[in-house]
């Protein structure tokens, strides 16, 4: 599968816009499901949509399970060329985020502080949903910050 995927002139992967929104809406409903029907199945989609961020994190998005199904859906519904590309970094951190929060949620839960931890869930779903609705990244905006502190940085050495 990782023939189809696309870098930069610096060998940096490019994905397809649409691919980030596609799996911010499975985030949304994986983890709105989880906050509806809580207790154990909840924390159950909790923790796998705390792997699919590990995967996304660590392994990157070439291997995201949202990643590969939004790559199939696109082969099999025939949507296109991408109308526009962007680089990996900037999702790719969000997904950090998301894993990170979603580890947070885990660890409330096995302490027993179980409202706090749907809170948290709560965060990653209000985020999830912002980016599936309207293509508002909070994370990809985080990572551009971060970004452009660190060039001010080098800049003044």
């Amino acid at each position: 599968m990782t023939q189809n995927l696309v870098t930069d002139t610096d060998g940096r992967l490019i994905i397809d816009v649409r691919g980030p929104r596609f799996g911010a809406a499975i985030t949304s409903t994986v983890l709105g499901v989880a906050l509806i029907v809580q207790g154990p199945v909840g924390v159950g989609l909790v923790a796998w949509q705390w792997l699919a961020f590990a995967i996304a994190t660590f392994a990157g998005l070439a291997w995201s399970p949202y990643g590969r199904l939004f790559r199939w859906v696109k082969r099999r519904f025939d949507l296109g060329p991408p109308p526009a590309t962007e680089p990996e970094g900037p999702p790719r951190f969000a997904q950090l985020c998301g894993f990170i929060v979603a580890s947070v949620a885990l660890v409330l839960f096995a302490v027993g502080a179980t409202t706090a931890g749907w809170i948290a869930v709560g965060v990653v779903l209000t985020l999830s949903l912002l980016l599936a609705l309207t293509g508002i990244c909070i994370g990809c905006e985080l990572y551009l910050v971060g970004q452009r502190l660190a060039s001010r940085r080098g800049g003044d050495a």
